[in-house]
């Protein structure tokens, strides 16, 4: 497994709307366009990413605000705009046609992609992500990121530290991190001063809010069949989240992983590579009930 300090040697970078954009790619076969979630980036398909090898052309990139990407810190984070960039990285890659594999709130800024429709998508490969507002189960770090009042504070004078840090954001492993890993965890929150605009970042969270029910019918009218990968044992991303997007799409490939927690790419990759193989081998082909809009 690279290490984080080692990723950016791998990597490259792309301009987009000004800004430096670190994006690694690997493999050969299909196009898959990785995405990855709050708070850390790229580096979280690095145990993933040698197990897929010639399964597919995997581009992974680190979203604006998040791991050796800009930064900015007066800058209002979007997921329309990580939409954006998701798209100015396809096209850079001479991608139209191609496969999702998201993770967080990666799969925000995918069903976004989705109710757009730019990229043709052909299959849409889910891991734990709080979709479902209703039942998200927010880390206290989080709750405090995201008020108004304290959001600010704690990112201006830098109250996180690495063991506050490790002891929650630990806690949505089904199992204790290493602290080697804990530590390439800790690189990508916090080069380049992404300290500073933690609070920022986490307010995605008020966009899923707005247009959750849109992108629930984005998803829901999409042919791309679905698969949804999810760690059982996660507290915050929780199995019910699961539960009610097979609801939207009863049709779906659902792989419920029991002894996995919040990042089943990292927790359990064998697992999760075996069924993107699965996945991206099937035939490509709506799913009954999936509805008939194509991207």
């Amino acid at each position: 497994m690279t290490r984080f300090a080692d990723w950016q040697a791998q990597g490259s970078f792309v301009t987009v709307r000004g800004h430096q954009i670190f994006v690694r790619e690997a493999g050969e076969g299909p196009p898959v366009l990785l995405l990855h979630g709050f708070p850390s980036s790229s580096h979280d398909f690095a145990r993933l990413l040698p197990l897929l090898g010639d399964a597919c052309r995997a581009i992974s990139f680190d979203f604006l605000g998040f791991g050796l990407s800009d930064k900015p810190r007066s800058h209002n984070y979007s997921l329309f705009e990580q939409a954006d960039i998701a798209e100015a990285v396809a096209a850079a890659h001479g991608l139209k046609r191609l496969n999702l594999l998201c993770h967080d709130m990666g799969n925000s800024v995918a069903l976004e992609l989705l109710k757009r429709g730019s990229l043709q998508v052909e299959r849409l490969i889910m891991l734990n992500g709080s979709v479902w507002l209703e039942f998200y189960r927010p880390l206290l770090t989080q709750r405090l990121l995201l008020h108004p009042w304290t959001g600010p504070v704690i990112s201006a004078l830098g109250l996180i530290r690495k063991r506050a840090f490790a002891s929650q954001f630990g806690s949505v492993f089904a199992e204790p991190l290493p602290d080697q890993e804990m530590d390439d965890f800790w690189s990508a929150v916090t080069h380049n001063g992404g300290l500073r605009i933690y609070h920022r970042l986490i307010r995605y969270l008020n966009e899923r809010r707005v247009h959750e029910q849109t992108w629930l019918d984005a998803l829901s009218g999409h042919s791309a069949p679905l698969t949804l990968i999810w760690g059982q044992r996660d507290p915050v991303a929780v199995p019910r989240i699961a539960e009610e997007v097979l609801r939207y799409r009863p049709r779906a490939d659902y792989h419920p992983l029991e002894d996995a927690g919040h990042y089943p790419q990292w927790e359990a990759p064998a697992e999760v590579a075996t069924l993107v193989r699965k996945a991206l081998s099937s035939p490509l082909c709506a799913e009954e009930g999936g509805g008939a809009a194509d991207a």
